[in-house]
């Protein structure tokens, strides 16, 4: 099924079709949503963002903030030379997932399974 094909009817939480859709685009894999939660509170590098997603590895890391920053939910600044150092920060757009996780997050809690309380 194509993304058109999935997206052209409304559900009840959409106000028009392919809301849900457009937003799993960004937010529909595993280490998307826990990237941009360690960006809510300050920019952070890529050396940072490894140590705080333990378990990603550096070439999914890469491709995810490469795909973010397509897609302007993150900016890149070069705040070294020599090395070539960068750091990753939120936009206005990225900072309109804030709720959204912090939604996720309080769901989460909720629902949590017993053996990872």
């Amino acid at each position: 099924m194509s993304f058109e094909e999935a997206t052209d009817t409304k559900t009840s939480v959409e106000s028009s079709p392919g809301c849900i859709q457009a937003a799993l685009h960004i937010l529909g894999d595993k280490w998307t949503p826990l990237l941009i939660g360690q960006l809510v509170e300050s920019k952070r590098t890529f050396s940072d963002l490894e140590k705080h997603l333990t378990g990603i590895s550096p070439r999914t890391l890469s491709a995810r903030l490469e795909k973010l920053q397509t897609e302007g939910i993150i900016a890149k600044s070069q705040y070294s030379d020599h090395p070539q150092r960068f750091s990753y920060e939120l936009t206005g757009k990225g900072r309109g997932l804030t709720d959204i996780l912090a939604s996720m997050a309080k769901w989460g809690e909720t629902h949590k399974p017993a053996d990872r309380a």
